[in-house]
């Protein structure tokens, strides 16, 4: 659903301002970049998507949400997403909207013969982020509980609560088209509002990247370093993909991952070539970027691991820097 909150904006690319103040990011808002909803729904969802996703359907319950990918049988990404489940037979895949037609198409593929449908459910319900150093205390106010661990979820009459960051607490919340005014006025009042690039910014901080329409098919999920976010099951045993994911993961053929980096001037856009500075050829590409204050742009990029000890350049020319991510990304799968 289409959010116009104009009254309460904040528009600033200086993200520093908003780290010390209660955030509300508006996620369903931008044209381009804007997070959806894809709805499954049926007796046999669970069991389909453990065929299907790299994360562990077990893992999933009304209490716990996971991040995960599904992949084409070559272990390339159709999409990344959260994996919420929001009632005893259903899940919401919370991703990029632009996204949702291809994985709605993938997964409508195999889909045929197991009793459960797929929709786009993005009007039915608003996507919010909360952050900021009293954002627990806020969602405890508004909704009545707040979950504290990493992908614990608490559903309520007004919508469901994800914690999405446990150390630096930040929430993801869908919250029902029914409710959103209310929970908005409310949130309002303490919060500043701001678009869905801060939330990528956030997300870029804490190395979680995605799948943009870029970048459908482009990576398998270690290059996104999913193995180190809870996003790949090793256990769960098969599904579309698993038999390439779990080669790079045991016999240490994984010659790419996720680093963050920066630059001067404007974010490139996704999948947007890195170069050995210097030389023509590309070492790595990007996964998303945003513009920030000072004419910079920091973002996360999928860079071949001898490469990282080199300088590196963006496709305009611009020298690119490392910045350190809130995990250490390993070389050997």
């Amino acid at each position: 659903m289409h959010t116009d909150w104009t009254n309460n904006h904040t528009d600033t690319n200086d993200f520093s301002q908003l780290a010390d103040t209660a955030v509300v990011s508006l996620l369903d808002n931008d044209t381009t970049n804007r997070y959806g909803l894809l709805e499954i729904s049926g007796p046999d969802s669970a069991k389909f998507l453990q065929g299907q996703l790299t994360c562990n359907m077990q893992d999933i319950t009304l209490q716990h949400s996971r991040t995960g990918a599904h992949c084409t049988h070559k272990g390339r990404m159709v999409a990344s997403f959260r994996l919420v489940q929001n009632s005893a037979h259903s899940y919401l895949f919370c991703m990029p909207q632009p996204v949702i037609p291809a994985l709605q198409k993938s997964l409508g593929k195999y889909i045929v013969f197991s009793k459960a449908t797929l929709r786009d459910a993005s009007d039915d319900y608003v996507q919010l982020g909360i952050s900021g150093p009293e954002a627990a205390q806020q969602i405890h106010a508004l909704f009545g509980s707040a979950p504290a661990a990493l992908h614990e979820q608490h559903i309520h009459d007004n919508g469901i609560v994800i914690c999405v960051n446990e150390t630096t607490p930040r929430f993801l919340c869908i919250v029902p088209a029914a409710h959103a005014k209310n929970v908005m006025a409310a949130l309002a009042v303490t919060a500043a509002i701001t678009d869905c690039h801060y939330w990528h910014w956030l997300n870029i901080r804490d190395g979680i990247g995605e799948v943009r329409e870029q970048t459908i098919e482009e990576f398998i999920p270690q290059m996104l370093n999913m193995q180190l976010l809870d996003g790949i099951s090793f256990t769960k045993g098969c599904y579309t993909g698993q038999e390439i994911v779990a080669r790079m993961q045991y016999r240490g053929t994984l010659k790419k991952g996720m680093y963050r980096i920066t630059g001067n001037g404007t974010a490139p856009l996704s999948n947007d070539p890195f170069f050995f500075a210097q030389q023509e050829q590309a070492v790595g590409h990007l996964v998303m970027a945003e513009n920030i204050a000072g004419n910079r742009w920091e973002g996360l990029a999928v860079i071949t691991h001898d490469a990282i000890e080199h300088p590196l350049n963006a496709a305009d020319g611009a020298a690119v820097t490392l910045l350190p991510l809130p995990y250490t990304v390993t070389t050997n799968g």
